[in-house]
C-alpha cells in the first residue's frame, strides 16, 4: 500500500457558518492504481487531494504514506513530497524564464541531484511525452497542452510513488484535454504509475480503475 487515508475530516469557518468539506473520508492507493475523484465545485475534492499530498492538514483522521503516519506539518513531509509525490495542477505553474528542460529538472535539483544527470532524465521524460523538439522552448512558446505535458514531466522526474493531478485538463480545450488524458492513461499503463486525479470530466473519470464521487464530505465508490 502506497497511501492510506483513514476517516479524514476537514472543516472551514466562513463568516458565521461552519462548512464540513470532509466527513469520514477514506481512500487507499496501491502501486499502479488509476483513481479519479469527481464531485460538485466546492465539495472538497481539492482539499482531499491537498491533504493526501501533504499540502494541508486534516482536522482529524490518519494518513499513511509508505507505511509512515504523516501529515503536512510532519518534519518528514517536505522530503516525502519531493521524493514520493508528484503534482499536476489546473494551471501549469511553469517558470516563464526557464526552458522546458530547466522547469522539469527543478525537483531533482532540490533533491540534491547533479544538474547533468537531471538534464538527461528530463530529456528522457519530455521525449516520452512527445516533446523531444521542445526541450529548449520557453513556456510562452508552447501550446496549452504542451505546457501541461511539461508540468506532467516535472511531476514524474523523481519517479514518485503517486502523482496527484488537480483538474489537470480544466484549463484546456477539448483537443488538448484529450491529449493530456491520453498521456496520463499511457503513463499509468506503461510505467505502472499510480495517479489520483480530481476532475469535473465524468467521462474521463470513468476510464480510471477506481472512480469515486465526493458527496456531502464522503467518498462514494462509483466504479472499481
Amino acid at each position: 500500500m502506497i497511501l492510506s487515508a483513514r476517516h479524514l475530516t476537514k472543516t472551514y469557518i466562513d463568516s458565521d457558518q461552519t462548512i464540513e468539506v470532509l466527513k469520514d473520508a477514506s481512500l487507499d492507493v496501491q502501486t499502479g492504481n488509476m483513481i479519479s475523484i469527481t464531485g460538485k465545485s466546492g465539495c472538497g475534492k481539492s482539499t482531499m487531494l491537498h491533504i493526501m499530498g501533504l499540502l494541508d492538514a486534516p482536522d482529524s483522521g490518519e494518513l499513511y504514506i509508505c507505511g509512515e503516519r504523516v501529515h503536512s506539518e510532519s518534519k518528514s513531509a517536505p522530503m516525502i513530497r519531493n521524493r514520493d509525490l508528484g503534482f499536476v495542477f489546473q494551471f501549469h505553474y511553469l517558470i516563464e524564464d526557464l526552458t522546458a528542460v530547466e522547469n522539469v529538472i527543478l525537483p531533482m535539483l532540490i533533491a540534491g541531484n547533479q544538474e547533468s544527470h537531471a538534464r538527461l532524465k528530463a530529456k528522457e521524460i519530455l521525449a516520452l511525452l512527445g516533446l523531444a523538439e521542445r526541450f529548449n522552448r520557453y513556456p510562452n512558446q508552447l501550446s496549452g497542452g504542451e505546457q501541461q505535458r511539461v508540468s506532467l514531466a516535472r511531476a514524474l522526474i523523481n519517479q514518485p510513488k503517486i502523482v496527484f493531478a488537480d483538474e489537470p485538463t480544466g484549463n484546456l480545450d477539448p483537443v488538448h484535454s484529450n491529449e493530456v488524458w491520453e498521456m496520463i492513461m499511457n503513463l499509468n499503463r506503461e510505467l505502472n504509475q499510480a495517479f489520483v486525479v480530481v476532475t469535473h470530466d465524468v467521462e474521463a473519470a470513468n476510464r480510471a480503475h477506481k472512480s469515486y464521487e465526493l458527496i456531502d464530505g464522503r467518498l462514494n465508490l462509483k466504479k472499481g
